[in-house]
């Protein structure tokens, strides 16, 4: 069997398996099954890639995912599932490359390439067969003839009552043969089908996109000086070498001196800046802090949250502008490196002010939420990023060194976060403040079916009015009864799917309801 009809094969089974594993259903064991079976038929077809440990590493990511998917149903575990998909067939299509980002915008690229690659097919179809090539050909023909004599036919019916009657009776009896079709078969589940055969074909056809492998492979790890911006002094700017290499380049070349110093100078200010700032936050946030001082929490931590996190995203871009070349071979850089050190220091103990203002806004006011869970995500990454930082002045590393361990620690933390149904367990710890009042009712209501059970353990606290928000509007309701509408719905709609949505958090859920008795709210 030729490569081309192993492609075609596996389109048509598994766009045949989309329809009857998705249709009407949930994602659940079918999105798992699905996924992992397109990703190795993928790998098949592509047997080059087998040599690619990235593929393999990849491949044991989509499968955890799946587990995950199986296991929690959350939608970080979804989430981490199709994008260990999207990493896994741009590692299969381009076996060179050695980056998670690479790879993720080569998966990205190809499939955006996709209409290109069915036309080339098409096209393809058409020289090799010439039973096809006369098909198209004659499509051709008859196009024009049939714009013609549908724009005729339209006048006649308009004109003469008697062939428009004999019209309406044909075109009436096309559309009851058409209506049997469509009772199984209804226009939504035809373009179901052809959303699912795009899908798999823009991942099954390989477009030769080697653009991200060229970056990859022209880009080293580790830096190498430029012997062609060497370090020049202010002595050298005067003489003919240093003319030389001002003229070398379309733009005024600052003199590598120069930029030392003003780093130095800038690394220096900033980093007593932070000292201060860090002092300040030692003494209050870390072993003084007491909520009762800070008229609103919520706004500190809020606000000082986003301006802590971008100043230790700028301090970064700032490094890596110093450090992006020849300064970091200059044999007297040593205080400058000091500095940066230091500054990558202060910017941790930074980060670590901003995940302990975090926690105290999570910890008084029972406030647990993906938001500020997503704040812990990202200040694990900024933690990793800055350790990374570390490594690429301390060994001379490239940009592309930081790129590529930065969307590999994304990638694995992602994947990570999918292990934990996180609704139930939001839900668990902020039901648990003491003070009741206080407890944010409609966002509960708000967290996916796997927080049902936990809520309907509680529920006598819902029986209140609680603000819902519907677009523009604000409606009041009885939380209660907005409960109990989320538990008949999760039931009405659990009956309808078929083990093909089977997962274990709507497994429980369902089981709660099954073996627990509940006096039904009037509505």
């Amino acid at each position: 069997m030729t490569l081309k009809s192993k492609i075609y094969l596996s389109i048509a089974a598994l766009t045949i398996l989309f329809n009857f594993i998705f249709w009407n259903e949930k994602m659940g064991l079918n999105i798992t099954v699905f996924v992992i079976l397109l990703c190795l038929i993928t790998y098949i077809i592509n047997k080059d890639s087998a040599i690619s440990r990235n593929v393999v590493y990849s491949l044991i990511a989509v499968i955890y995912s799946g587990v995950m998917v199986i296991i929690n149903n959350s939608g970080f575990s979804k989430f981490s599932l199709i994008l260990s998909c999207i990493v896994t067939v741009g590692f299969i299509h381009q076996s060179q490359l050695r980056s998670v980002i690479s790879s993720t915008l080569t998966s990205l690229a190809s499939y955006t390439m996709f209409p290109v690659n069915a036309l080339d097919a098409v096209n393809s179809a058409i020289d090799e067969h010439k039973n096809v090539a006369k098909l198209f050909k004659a499509l051709r023909l008859t196009i024009i003839p049939l714009a013609v004599f549908l724009i005729f036919y339209g006048i006649y019916a308009f004109s003469n009552p008697t062939f428009n009657s004999y019209s309406n009776s044909f075109w009436d009896y096309v559309g009851i043969y058409l209506n049997d079709i469509f009772i199984n078969y209804p226009f939504k589940r035809i373009a179901f089908i052809f959303f699912g055969l795009f899908l798999v074909s823009g991942i099954i056809y390989k477009r030769n996109i080697k653009v991200f492998v060229k970056i990859d492979l022209s880009y080293l790890n580790n830096l190498i000086r430029d012997k062609y911006r060497k370090l020049v002094t202010h002595a050298d700017e005067k003489n003919e070498m240093g003319k030389k290499f001002k003229g070398f380049f379309p733009y005024k070349m600052t003199s590598l001196l120069t930029e030392y110093r003003i780093g130095l100078i800038l690394i220096v200010m900033v980093n007593l800046l932070l000292l201060i700032l860090n002092i300040i936050d030692i003494s209050f946030v870390w072993f003084g802090f007491d909520s009762s001082q800070v008229g609103n929490l919520a706004y500190y931590v809020h606000n000082g949250t986003y301006y802590l996190i971008f100043s230790i995203v700028l301090s970064m871009t700032i490094l890596l502008y110093f450090f992006r070349g020849n300064i970091n071979f200059y044999s007297k850089n040593k205080v400058l490196k000091y500095g940066a050190y230091l500054w990558i220091f202060q910017n941790a103990v930074m980060a670590v002010s901003v995940a302990l203002r975090n926690y105290y806004y999570i910890e008084y006011y029972y406030a647990l939420s993906p938001k500020r869970v997503g704040v812990m995500i990202f200040l694990t990454l900024t933690f990793i990023g800055l350790i990374s930082m570390f490594i690429k002045i301390y060994k001379k590393k490239t940009l592309f060194y930081l790129i590529k361990v930065n969307s590999l620690a994304v990638f694995l933390v992602m994947i990570l976060m999918g292990s934990v149904n996180w609704d139930e367990n939001i839900a668990k710890f902020n039901l648990q403040n003491p003070d009741k009042s206080q407890i944010d009712l409609l966002y509960l209501l708000e967290l996916s079916d796997a927080a049902l059970p936990v809520l309907y353990e509680n529920k006598e606290l819902f029986d209140k009015e609680v603000k819902m928000k519907s677009g523009w509007r604000i409606d009041y309701v009885n939380g209660l009864k907005e409960l109990e509408e989320r538990k008949q719905n999760f039931i009405d709609e659990h009956e309808l799917y078929t083990w093909l949505s089977w997962n274990y958090s709507d497994e429980k859920v369902n089981n709660y309801f099954k073996n627990n008795t509940f006096e039904r709210v009037q509505k």
